[in-house]
């Protein structure tokens, strides 16, 4: 909507999580390199935790990019699984055809430690990333950490990657699963964005974007974005996408402090503490977006009656 008026190249402030738009904050370079060196020197079960969007998940997407074809990775993004559906999902991630007939559980296992063994006698190793780890079932958890038992070679080569909420750091580290818990070869947390962090990460994405800060945000206008989001990189992308929304429907080449309230007083703080999803932005209370929702709603209302309409004389008929 606003793209062409401030001349982006592409949208600056989107949420989905793509690499090009990573800004190495002094934490996330730190998790970052945690995560790698895990991976890499093959350190077992790798737990990385942090709020909610804070960038974790743009994390396990730079470092499945950055990671050699001698690591062959599965991706578990819906953790809301049980056991059996887990390896399921693994083997399929990992490129491992499966039968109707042959999933059952004690046969996944099976096919999975016979994949390692593979993997290993050709140098390779596995690892196994699950984001949004908080939502694993504790038994689904401990399960899935007894993979990496070391019982064969095979399984000193997968590596365990769980990313998630600060509720998984909890979780470890109950008692349930302090058998799990003392397998944890890595643990790391990501911290919030410093002041000066935050302007240079607004910098880092206006500048892919094709322009620099302060042609696009008074000094004044970032001091507020970064006081209003706390440090938190998806808030960030919340308040200057909406902020940005404003000054188009204002025709204001350059987003000041007013805006930046303006914006911020919009949206729906329930949505954006909460909310969970990944790929699309959370849509703020501005007369534009409420205008559309009323649109929508009318249209589904006048379907549903011209529906009625046509059913009608067939039941009076």
């Amino acid at each position: 909507m606003y793209r062409e008026y401030y001349c982006f190249s592409e949208d600056p402030f989107d949420l989905r999580p793509d690499p090009k738009f990573l800004y190495m904050a002094r934490s996330h370079w730190e998790v970052f390199s945690a995560m790698m060196s895990g991976v890499k020197e093959k350190k077992g079960i790798i737990v990385i935790t942090g709020q909610v969007g804070i960038g974790k998940t743009i994390l396990i997407y730079a470092l499945l990019k950055d990671l050699s074809e001698g690591i062959k990775t599965a991706f578990i993004f819906n953790p809301n699984l049980d056991f059996k559906s887990m390896l399921e999902t693994i083997l399929h991630e990992l490129g491992v055809p499966l039968k109707e007939r042959e999933k059952d559980i004690r046969f996944l296992l099976s096919r999975f430690r016979t994949y390692l063994n593979q993997r290993s006698t050709q140098g390779e190793s596995v690892t196994v990333i699950v984001d949004e780890a908080q939502s694993l079932d504790a038994e689904v958890l401990e399960s899935l950490c007894r993979l990496s038992d070391p019982e064969t070679a095979a399984a000193k080569s997968l590596q365990i990657l769980l990313v998630g909420h600060p509720e998984l750091g909890r979780m470890v580290n109950s008692k349930k699963l302090e058998a799990t818990n003392r397998k944890i070869g890595v643990s790391a947390q990501i911290k919030p964005l410093t002041h000066e962090e935050g302007r240079g990460y607004i910098h880092h994405r206006l500048k892919i974007a094709g322009r620099d800060i302060y042609e696009v945000f008074t000094p004044g206008a970032v001091k507020k974005i970064c006081k209003y989001a706390k440090g938190i990189p998806r808030v960030i992308n919340l308040i200057c996408d909406h902020s940005l929304s404003i000054g188009y429907e204002q025709s204001r080449p350059i987003i000041d402090s007013k805006i930046v309230r303006q914006a911020f007083a919009g949206l729906d703080r329930r949505e954006y503490e909460n909310a969970e999803a990944r790929s699309l932005p959370i849509l703020p209370k501005t007369t534009h977006y409420m205008a559309i929702r009323v649109i929508i709603f009318l249209l589904s209302l006048g379907m549903f009656i011209l529906a009625i309409k046509k059913i009608l004389p067939l039941v009076t008929g």
